[in-house]
């Protein structure tokens, strides 16, 4: 049973392992030894076995071993599993929260827009994006399909980055999302639930077609 201590310690190390891989210094399909990584970040193996452990989990990491794991590579058919699943899931988050919102979410909401504005990192652009829809989702209290759509936003970071559109269509997110946020403040829930089906769909199209070369099918 893992401490709590090594609990809180490989949290924080997967934190720095993601930062690493969604800004690139860790590449798709490359190796990520123990030992090495042990070194690098000056950590324990035990916290640190554990946070490769949740960053498998987030479909960010693979494991190939006992030990041994490697940064995921995402084929197209993945990219389409984690997108109509979030097409699902999100407007129902979404409609489920709808009642619930304040000003306070919407101001959560608003903030992480204006902070994504002049933002260039991929890891905190995907963190500040996913801030963006949880601040819209968490006034649900649906916690299981709350950490669900986390689990899928997470897993399909690593493909906005491979495919270098989530530093590509900044403007087309930024004006997608305040769209949403304005139809949710202005209570209207039909239009919100299908200005979120249109953001996800568009997300979807421009990881599949952005650059295809580094985004390998699912025959390959």
């Amino acid at each position: 049973m893992i401490s709590d201590t090594n609990k809180t310690q490989a949290e924080s190390i997967a934190d720095k392992i993601r930062t690493l891989i969604l800004n690139g210094t860790f590449q798709p399909g490359q190796p990520l030894r123990q030992e090495a990584l042990s070194e690098h970040l000056n950590v324990s193996r035990t916290p640190l076995r554990h946070a490769l452990q949740s960053l498998a989990e987030n479909g960010l990491v693979e494991t190939t071993g006992f030990k041994g794991a490697r940064v995921a590579k995402p084929d197209l058919g993945m990219v389409d599993d984690l997108f109509e699943m979030r097409m699902l899931l999100e407007p129902l988050a979404l409609k489920s929260a709808f009642q619930h919102h304040t000003k306070l979410d919407f101001a959560a909401a608003e903030m992480a827009l204006d902070a994504a504005e002049n933002e260039q990192q991929p890891s905190r652009l995907s963190d500040l994006n996913w801030t963006f829809h949880d601040a819209l989702y968490r006034p649900s209290n649906r916690h299981t399909l709350l950490r669900t759509i986390e689990h899928l936003n997470r897993a399909s970071a690593l493909a906005e980055v491979i495919a270098s559109s989530i530093v590509a269509r900044p403007e087309k997110s930024a004006a997608e999302h305040r769209q949403l946020l304005e139809a949710c403040k202005k209570g209207d829930e039909t239009g919100a639930i299908v200005l979120l089906g249109t953001h996800l769909q568009l997300a979807h199209h421009d990881i599949r077609n952005r650059n295809p070369r580094e985004c390998p099918s699912s025959t390959e």
